[in-house]
């Protein structure tokens, strides 16, 4: 799809909004804007450097660039300003893919692993977006009796997500990190699907492979250490 050039695209409500980001209505129904929100107040004011809703604006558009360049489709159209992104209107299929190349966290009590240890082939799991009741693992058979999808769409779901990672993966290599894991949501747009929402530090873990420093979304929900300067170093090693 082009984006209209002859009228300029206007804002009109807020649709949704969540801890990171807004989303708004345009005045074409087939698309919409993400807002990406500061979430915490800078502790050097004096900072002259892009905020972490320029940065996250920026690594997601440079990632699905890049993730279309190898024809894996997204929702992406173009990025309007700072911390703005135009992008398809879809429907969202409540179910997120998380793919894991090395244990971290949660998945190391599930299964008795050490921190860091790789992962023989990346393992897919289906994550059920439901707050209340703390986004619980499911599987297909979960997915098919809540009526929430179907068994074409979890296998393309779980196809793109395969594919996105081993590209991502590769990238995040020659930029001299380790992709820990990433999560990945999609969504329905005019028959197809598509992977939406937004792809930057707080929905992939990455780690330096020279310094062994870890790099995800809860050093910035945490406030550990100076987190603008390191997502701006981040930002800037990832679209170098």
């Amino acid at each position: 799809m082009e984006t209209q050039t002859d009228t300029p695209l206007k804002r009109s409500r807020l649709l949704y909004e969540g801890r990171s980001k807004r989303v708004y209505e345009t005045s074409d129904p087939d698309s919409v804007f993400i807002e990406f929100k500061t979430e915490f107040q800078q502790k050097n004011n004096d900072n002259d450097g892009p905020s972490k809703a320029e940065c996250a604006a920026r690594v997601t558009e440079y990632v699905f660039k890049y993730l279309n360049s190898f024809r894996i489709p997204n929702h992406f159209m173009e990025r309007r300003d700072t911390s703005e992104l135009h992008v398809r209107k879809m429907s969202m299929i409540p179910v997120a893919v998380v793919v894991r190349n090395f244990a971290y966290g949660s998945f190391c009590e599930r299964f008795g692993l050490d921190e860091g240890t790789e992962l023989e082939f990346p393992v897919v799991e289906l994550v059920y977006k439901n707050n209340q009741i703390g986004y619980p693992l499911v599987n297909e058979t979960h997915i098919l009796a809540f009526g929430v999808s179907t068994s074409t769409e979890m296998k393309t779901m779980q196809r793109i997500a395969t594919k996105a990672n081993a590209v991502m993966r590769s990238f995040m290599e020659r930029r001299g990190f380790r992709l820990i894991d990433m999560w990945l949501e999609f969504g329905r747009f005019e028959g197809e699907v598509l992977i939406g929402d937004a792809l930057y530090p707080d929905s992939f873990r990455v780690q330096e492979i020279k310094s062994g420093d870890l790099y995800d979304g809860s050093l910035y929900r945490l406030e550990i250490g100076d987190y603008r300067e390191e997502y701006t170093r981040l930002h800037d090693k990832l679209t170098a």
